[in-house]
């Protein structure tokens, strides 16, 4: 599934955001480029963190941002940005994030795989340091897709 959504319009390296707001904002837009979501998923996002707390924040470095699908997912999607300046979400533990993905999953089946898929590609911290580390998209999809390749071995 990764490699399948993660493309050079998807990822996005060296993003500079003022805060977790300005990043949830920047990481959507690819989503938003190519017809994934609506704009009141970005805002959905934003609320649900206000709401719920610093969720996304999956790992050290990590977090994850999604909303319901209902709240303005249209097609499967996902993004990658790694930042160029970390932000702080308030984790007490995960902060601070140097690489967000943004997750559209059309449903609540979709959406369980994705974030597993994500949280098992993010789980290797040498994987990790080297998506973070990435100077170019094409370097950083060729760790998506060496991870894609090692899975479906694996199968």
């Amino acid at each position: 599934m990764l490699a399948d959504l993660l493309n050079e319009k998807t990822v996005e390296i060296g993003v500079e955001a003022t805060d977790w707001e300005d990043a949830i904002r920047k990481g959507a837009q690819p989503l938003l480029r190519n017809g994934s979501i609506e704009p009141r998923y970005v805002d959905a996002m934003i609320d649900a963190v206000k709401k719920l707390g610093p969720y996304i924040a999956i790992a050290p470095g990590i977090a994850i941002a999604h909303a319901r699908p209902e709240e303005g997912v249209k097609k499967m999607g996902v993004s990658l940005i790694t930042l160029r300046t970390p932000v702080c979400v308030g984790h007490s533990e995960n902060d601070p994030i140097t690489l967000l993905i943004t997750l559209a999953a059309v449903d609540h089946e979709a959406h369980i795989h994705g974030l597993s898929e994500l949280a098992d590609f993010l789980s290797d911290s040498d994987r990790f340091e080297r998506l973070v580390g990435a100077q170019s998209v094409s370097e950083a999809l060729g760790y998506v897709r060496d991870y894609s390749m090692s899975e479906s071995g694996r199968r």
